[in-house]
């Protein structure tokens, strides 16, 4: 048996060799002073020093029979074999209480299986009442276990052991995606480890059903403000023709006059209803142009001479935009932020350029009481004006996107107030 230099064997030959020198030294000083022959030391040695040499030999062999019984403990206890049976016949002193907290480990780690075991159940038993379809795919992106809307989605066809291109999976852009035929899903991957193996959770989300639900509220929202809307016009119309039909012929044509007159204003705002709906479906393309920021800026100062203009930005700077469908769009911000200062009995509004390396902005800020109800600030047809028609916001922030920007709406954080924010890339 080879011995390493720096090992527990090395080691233990140096120590155990010490008093087989020392009893072998002794023994030949013995024999020189009392003057023994030959025999005698030879005697005298086989007497003395085997029975030693064969101790110390048995202490190493037990040393190193307690370290692999030990080993092989630790390796039944890494493989799930939880007895603990090699170091059975030690009962006191060190070895048995190593023997007590392999036993210790072993139950700790049984309970953790156990315990992994349950969140595993759990896991799983989650998974097959959730409506979504979700697949659990193994190391060899092979289905491990599956729900049973994920069943329902391959036409229940038994799917354990397919892999993703049976299943039609693409990984695109670092993303699954998955097509089937009634519509069209986008997949989020979680991993898992189970055993030291890596698997895969795969959850359908379906993109057309999430549009849709969108679509649905959408259409919630625009319905009743359309009902609002034409009922509060209609109500007061349909009422006075009732009442023009009772009044007797010789009734007063001031009072007809009056009510004909009512008649007419509803029937408009009907009509500029219907027209600003109309304006918002109907938006031309953008035909973006190089522009000079100090020039838009001039332009805009002209068109608003009570506005202050703050121009924060160089002054050769260039930008693409459609000035006069931007013009539209500040003409309904500048508005609404006048309103609003005239609420609250102040007066200045103040626009500010500003312009970065990829985008510039502007912004239109008042001194009004703020926003106090965001949710409905871009729903078509909404508004807390009583004679508003709930579009200028709509159909400023369409402009705005129409040019790959977007129009964003926040109170002021330095002083009451809002800002209508234009983004825009350079």
């Amino acid at each position: 048996m080879r011995i390493l230099t720096h090992s527990l064997e090395a080691r233990l030959t140096k120590l155990f060799a010490v008093p087989i020198v020392t009893i072998l030294v002794i023994l030949l000083g013995a024999s020189l002073y009392f003057s023994l022959d030959w025999l005698e030391v030879l005697t005298l040695i086989l007497v003395i020093l085997t029975p030693s040499v064969f101790a110390l030999y048995k202490a190493y062999q037990s040393i190193f029979n307690t370290i692999e019984r030990v080993a092989v403990q630790l390796d039944s206890i890494a493989n799930e074999e939880f007895t603990v049976w090699q170091l059975a016949h030690y009962r006191q002193g060190s070895i048995a209480n190593l023997k007590n907290d392999l036993k210790s480990i072993a139950q700790r780690i049984q309970n953790k299986r156990y315990e992994y075991a349950q969140n595993e159940a759990f896991v799983f038993d989650f998974i097959n009442e959730l409506e979504l379809p979700i697949l659990v795919l193994d190391h060899h992106y092979q289905v491990y276990h599956f729900n049973e809307t994920a069943k329902n989605l391959y036409k229940g066809v038994h799917i354990a052991g397919f892999g993703v291109n049976t299943l039609n999976l693409v990984r695109h852009d670092g993303k699954w995606q998955v097509n089937h035929k009634d519509q069209r899903f986008k997949v989020v991957e979680h991993e898992l480890y189970r055993g030291g193996r890596k698997y895969h959770l795969m959850v359908f989300v379906s993109i057309e059903l999430s549009l849709r639900r969108n679509e649905q509220e959408a259409w919630q929202k625009l319905i009743r403000v359309l009902n609002h809307e034409v009922r509060n016009s209609l109500t007061p119309i349909y009422s006075m023709a009732q009442s023009l039909k009772e009044l007797p012929a010789q009734g007063t044509s001031e009072l007809r006059d009056t009510m004909l007159d009512v008649i007419e204003k509803r029937s408009e705002h009907l009509l500029d209803f219907v027209a600003s709906y109309s304006k918002l479906s109907q938006l031309p393309k953008p035909q973006k142009v190089p522009t000079c920021l100090a020039g838009l800026s001039d332009r805009l100062q002209a068109l608003f001479p009570k506005v202050r203009v703050e121009r924060l930005y160089e002054e050769a700077q260039i930008v693409h935009c459609d000035i006069e469908q931007l013009e539209q769009a500040l003409l309904n911000l500048v508005k609404n932020a006048e309103q609003a200062n005239a609420i609250e009995g102040e007066e200045e509004v103040i626009l500010s350029i500003h312009c970065g390396d990829k985008y510039w902005s502007l912004d239109v800020i008042d001194n009004g009481a703020g926003i106090s109800n965001s949710e409905n600030l871009f729903v078509p047809f909404f508004s807390t004006k009583d004679q508003g028609n709930g579009i200028g916001l709509v159909l400023s922030r369409e402009i705005v996107r129409g040019q790959a920007g977007e129009l964003t709406l926040e109170n002021r954080q330095d002083k009451q107030g809002a800002i209508a924010r234009i983004r825009m890339p350079v």
